[in-house]
């Protein structure tokens, strides 16, 4: 299978911002239609997928947040595992730059994918040219 280009990392707040219908959720929902018709390839880190689901539990439980993992699964967003690797990387970035443990994660996979990384959390504006970023 011939790897899509562009690429996009998808960070915890841009897929809760279309699962609540937020302003700026068209940006992630054009990026899933794209996909789904093999324009661009579409990423989140396990870490930012268990944020998601975790913060749609406290706000609304855990039966809802459960049918939302269920449906995010249906999405064409290839969900990639935790691994030494991008844990080490992640780590780097946390020591480094003022940013959440999980955002690091997210950040760490946009610049070892050359992706680029779609979020509306400011935190990442601190990484300045380290990583390409559009607003989601």
């Amino acid at each position: 299978m011939q790897a899509v280009e562009p690429i996009y990392v998808l960070d915890a707040c841009a897929l809760l911002r279309l699962a609540q219908a937020e302003r700026g959720s068209e940006v992630v929902r054009d990026l899933l239609y794209a996909a789904t018709r093999g324009e661009v390839g579409l990423m989140m880190h396990q870490i930012n997928l268990g944020e998601v689901v975790y913060r749609i539990g406290k706000a609304r439980g855990w039966e809802i947040a459960e049918r939302k993992r269920g449906e995010i699964a249906l999405l064409p967003i290839r969900i990639v595992p935790f691994d030494d690797r991008l844990f080490w990387a992640a780590v780097r970035l946390k020591s480094d730059f003022p940013i959440s443990y999980a955002d690091a994660f997210a950040a760490a996979l946009a610049i070892d994918s050359s992706a680029t990384l779609v979020s509306t959390d400011p935190e990442f504006d601190g990484l300045g040219d380290r990583l390409t970023r559009v607003s989601g």
